[in-house]
């Protein structure tokens, strides 16, 4: 028998004392600002709520999966007023993912332990890029012309389609609600369908089958995944290179 384990890592519950020192003082701040050394994911729960309760073991062997890579935190709502009302939480569960370089994301419900992960791993363990590698991003698709694949459109080459109005393009944002309503492309032909219910929600983009769909997230990694999908049932879609980081 191996004597020598590995810890047990749980998560570990915040008050709003120890949530302003740990990940955000919003008394202080006006902008968002993370203080954490590692990313975080944040369960705003209360003990009354079923799927609460459902996800609460899943949390636990996330905890534990991604020691020492990823933070773990969770929110009791009912004693945590502050918190709750702070985040605008009106449905629980909800779930803040914090990476180390930008706004963090929220996801609301009891999400499946494999879309869990692979937000995880494609929105919070890669490296961020800073403002100053955003910047660069920026220029060098505004400069020189990228190499770009056949399933990839660079931020330069979109504005320019849509400067020339936007010649039959749907925009689709896979990004989660509440990250839309912070920052989004302004076009007015644009659809929202967050990447884990984009299968689901496959008929919706049925009347745009002859049309051009730009996809489009964060940093370019979900709507990488969120093309391939596409594509398997047959539409014509293109991945905006570097998300709306780079435009």
């Amino acid at each position: 028998m191996n004597t020598e384990s590995q810890p047990i890592v749980k998560p570990e519950p915040l008050t709003a004392e120890t949530f302003r020192e740990k990940v955000f003082d919003y008394l202080i701040e006006r902008e968002w600002k993370y203080k954490g050394t590692l990313p975080c994911v944040i369960d705003f729960w209360a003990e009354w709520c079923g799927p609460c309760r459902m996800l609460a073991p899943i949390f636990e062997e996330l905890a534990q999966e991604y020691a020492g890579k990823v933070l773990f935190y969770k929110v009791d709502t009912d004693a945590e007023q502050e918190l709750a009302m702070v985040f605008g939480i009106r449905s629980i569960p909800s779930l803040l993912f914090v990476p180390l370089g930008g706004k963090p994301q929220m996801a609301v419900g009891a999400l499946p332990k494999p879309t869990l992960k692979e937000i995880i791993e494609k929105e919070l363990l890669p490296t961020l890029p800073t403002d100053a590698s955003a910047d660069s991003a920026q220029e060098s698709a505004a400069g020189d012309e990228q190499s770009v694949s056949e399933d990839e459109i660079t931020p330069a080459q979109l504005k320019e389609l849509l400067e020339r109005g936007g010649d039959g393009i749907l925009l689709l944002d896979v990004r989660f609600p509440d990250e839309h309503a912070q920052r989004c492309i302004e076009y007015d032909d644009q659809l929202l369908i967050p990447l884990p219910e984009l299968e689901e929600r496959i008929a919706e983009l049925e009347p745009y089958r002859d049309r051009q769909i730009v996809a489009y997230c964060r940093s370019g990694s979900r709507s990488a995944r969120a093309t391939e999908i596409l594509r398997q049932y047959g539409f014509r879609v293109r991945n905006l290179v570097g998300g709306i980081l780079a435009w």
